[in-house]
Order: structure tokens, then sequence, then C-alpha cells
């Protein structure tokens, strides 16, 4: 049965901490990077108690390989194969014809195909899901193990040969759906053991397939309508089509059926490795959704670092600690995180710290102006006002709150946040506009242009040589 991790639910976990029994995701768990000898690898840890964590293995990552079908299917179709099937495709179309030339051609074009098909095999049993690189290494080098495959059908060929010549053709027709049958299981020894020998042996392949039971006979059949799938669509379909084309498509099948095939096999071995005794470590494992949590979490920052501590804190229910924690890390610096500061500010809210919400909202407001988020904004401006009658941000962040109040319609409010201004930051540059500011809301909104018109000429008289003064005096003037 499947395990999830202790902050999220949905997330498999990859991790057990048995010190404080918490099973961790990727998200969850901590990474280190070892030094000395070991420089490079990395350990897991616990975020809640700080032990080393426990990989929990393959089997509660990945899901069994009947439920991921369509997957195998969309396998192919990733850029790093699709690439290449496309390319042999086109060559084997406008290259291999009758003679020596096309059958060396098709040679090398088979060649090269199950060349890069052993290595999906390959990546996927040792729980690598994203396709093999292009590169020379991948295609050309080391042709061993497509040559011990072939060795494979060979010595089935002179098997099967020799039944018939001793035994019949009712024996050898038995032995022929015996070696079809546990084909798979004899590639699937080859990649696991390396070794061309025990991949014949048929108390190796009988064993194997034994061991991985009934799931063996699934992969079975659903290899069996992969490899009569590229004859099926060439019989109604494609041999209706201009020959450069039946070519170029029955090709591009016949690999896009391999492909699925070899990595339909990997994930078996990848699925019960365990059963057959071949180690995965998590080093090698990687899947799509796994690979982007864990490159997430390799371009953290600390401050990520510690939010992820804070949440679990916070899921745990011990708001309190949560909240000491980031004051803790802190301590020496302000806040810079805007999630972060949103997660301190609503922590010290539930907690009823007002002294510290109300110190703390300064700095919060400043990361919501900062970002535009023009409710939240005015939400923690009026919560701290309301909290401390004489709470002033910064003038900046309380002009621009003031702003905002007045687009919501909160004209009492904005005006009272540009009086703040000007009476909390009397010699800052942002003054004059906020005295214009609160004139045109009594005049435009509140409907006393008598009031906006004292504080026009104050503004006038304050500040006779600021550019926005003849602007003031036209507005004036208009007033009447």
């Amino acid at each position: 049965m499947k395990r999830f991790c202790h902050y999220h639910p949905t997330q498999p976990a990859h991790w057990y901490c048995d010190a404080c029994n918490r099973l961790l995701c990727p998200q969850c768990v901590e990474v280190r990077d070892m030094q000395g000898y070991h420089q490079g690898e990395k350990l897991h840890f616990c975020p809640h108690c700080n032990r080393q964590a426990q990989w929990l293995g393959v089997g509660n990552i990945i899901d069994p390989f009947w439920k991921r079908m369509h997957r195998f299917f969309l396998y192919p179709l990733g850029m790093r194969p699709l690439v290449l099937m496309v390319v042999l495709s086109i060559i084997t179309a406008l290259a291999v014809r009758p003679g020596i030339i096309g059958l060396v051609t098709q040679i090398l074009i088979w060649g090269v195909t199950f060349k890069y098909a052993y290595a999906i095999l390959q990546y996927t049993a040792s729980g690598n899901l994203i396709a093999p690189e292009l590169n020379a290494k991948t295609l050309f080098e080391n042709f061993s193990p497509v040559a011990k495959q072939v060795g494979i059908y060979v010595a089935l060929f002179f098997a099967g040969a020799f039944v018939l010549s001793h035994l019949g053709l009712l024996v050898s027709s038995l032995f022929l759906v015996a070696a079809t049958l546990f084909l798979p299981a004899m590639i699937i020894l080859l990649v696991t053991t390396e070794s061309l020998i025990q991949a014949i042996n048929p108390m190796m392949f009988v064993t194997l397939a034994y061991r991985i039971g009934w799931g063996y006979l699934l992969m079975y059949f659903f290899c069996s309508l992969l490899g009569a799938a590229p004859a099926l669509l060439g019989q109604h379909l494609i041999q209706h089509l201009p020959p450069i084309l039946q070519l170029f498509l029955f090709t591009l099948i016949k690999i896009y059926y391999t492909f699925i095939s070899y990595h339909l096999m990997g994930y078996v071995i990848l699925q019960y490795h365990e059963d057959i005794g071949y180690r995965v470590d998590f080093d090698d494992f990687k899947d799509e959704e796994t690979d982007s949590l864990q490159a997430a979490q390799d371009a953290d920052t600390p401050e990520g670092r510690l939010l992820r501590r804070v949440n679990q804190l916070i899921k745990d229910g011990d708001h309190k600690g949560a909240s000491a924690l980031i004051e803790n890390e802190t301590a020496q610096s302000a806040i810079t995180d805007p999630v972060l500061s949103e997660r301190y500010y609503t922590l010290l809210k539930i907690t009823r710290a007002t002294d510290k919400m109300v110190a703390h909202g300064s700095n919060h407001l400043a990361h919501l102006v900062q970002s535009g988020s023009k409710d939240a904004a005015v939400d923690v401006y009026r919560e701290c006002l309301a909290a401390q009658p004489d709470f002033a941000p910064g003038a900046a962040t309380l002009f621009k709150v003031g702003s905002w109040l007045n687009e919501s319609g909160n004209d009492q409010a904005a005006i009272g946040a540009f009086n703040r201004l000007t009476q909390t930051y009397p010699q800052d540059p942002l003054v004059p506009k906020s005295y214009f500011r609160a004139a045109q809301i009594f005049n435009e909104r509140l409907m006393k242009p008598e009031k906006a018109k004292t504080i026009l000429k104050g503004l006038i008289k304050k500040f006779p040589d600021h550019d926005i003064t003849p602007f003031v005096e036209r507005y004036l003037t208009d007033l009447g």
C-alpha cells in the first residue's frame, strides 16, 4: 500500500524518518551535500528532528505498469526519441533500396534503433523515466548489448532447429511458443546481469518470470500487441499510400512500438526490482515530476528552506513555534522574502501577538505595495491601524495605500492615510501630492469644495515652487 507525505497528503512519500515517524516527499526533506571523500553526494534529513531519513524505495513512488499504459505510448513522443525516430525513418525512405548498399543502410539504421532502445530499457530499469540523451555515446558506442541480444535470437534459432530435427514439428511448435513467451525474460536478464549465458539459461529466465508472477504474463500480452501493431497498420492503412511514404511511416511505426516495448520491459524491471534482485538507487531515480521538484529544491534559497520548515510546524499546529523559528532565523536581518513575510504576519495575527504584528506590519506592507497586492495591503493597513491608532508605515507605502483606498471608494480612510503621511513625514517629497489627493477626494467624492479649497490654498502657500503647484493653481481656479 502506497504511503504519502506527512505534510503533502497527495504526494507519495520518498523518505521515512524512523526517529519521529514522519513520511516526507522531495518538497519536505532537507538535502545536504556531503564533503570530503564523498563530495558531490547528497544526504536527506528530516526537517523536524534533523535525523537522516531513509529512502522508501521505488515501490512507494511509481504506479504499477498496468496503471500507466498511456504514458508508455507518450514516451517515444518526447523530443529526444521523436527526433531519432523521424530522422531514421527519413533516411530509410530516401536511402534504402534493393541491393547491398540498401541492406547495409538498413542494418545500420536498425542497429542504431536497437542501441537506443536498449539504452531506454537500461535507463528505465535503473529508475530514470526520462528518455536518454541523443549523443555519440548513446547511439554509437559499445554495441555489445545489441550483439548479445542478437545472440539470444541466434541461440533460439539453433535450439529451435535442433528441436525440429530431433523431436518433430509438434514439439518444435511448443518450443516456439515457449521461446516467444520467455523472450522478454531473457532480455530483462541480459540487462540485469549483462551476461548472454545467463540470459539464455532456462533456469534463470523461467525463475525470473515466476518471481514477477502474473505481472509478467500481462507484460507479455502487451508486448505481443505492440509487436503485432506495425503489421496491422501496414496491412490496413499504410499500403494505400505512395511507396516512399509507406516506407517512411512503416519504419516510423516500427521504431515507435519498439521504443514502447523496451520502455515497458525496463519499467517492469523497475517495478519488480526487489523481487528479481536488481538494485535501484535514489540518485538514479528520475521522472518529470520528481525531477522538477528536485530542481526547484536544488535552486532553493535559505528563505525557501526556512519557509518549508515553517509550513511543517504550521501543519503540526505549532503556530507559536513557527513564528519563533522565523524570528530566530531572521534576527540578524529583515525579512526579504514576501511569502515568508506574509506567513510571519499571519502567524502573529493568529497567535494574537499584536505588538509584533504591528511592528512587522510596516515591512510586510512594503512587500505588498511592491508586488501590487492592493486588497491584501489595504487589509493589513486596517488591521494594524485598528491594533495601534498611531500606526504609520513608510511614506511611499502610505501614499500607495491611500491611493488604493481611494480607488476602492474608502474616502475617509484614504484621507486618513494621506493625512498620516503629511503629519508623520512632513519633509517627504510625497507630502504635496498627498495634500492634493486629499483635496480631490473632498471635492469630487465628498462634495466639500470649500474644504478642498482650504487644503489647496495651504498647499500653494507652503510649497510655492513645487512642480505640482501650477497644476494645483489651475485646479483651484476651476473650483471658482
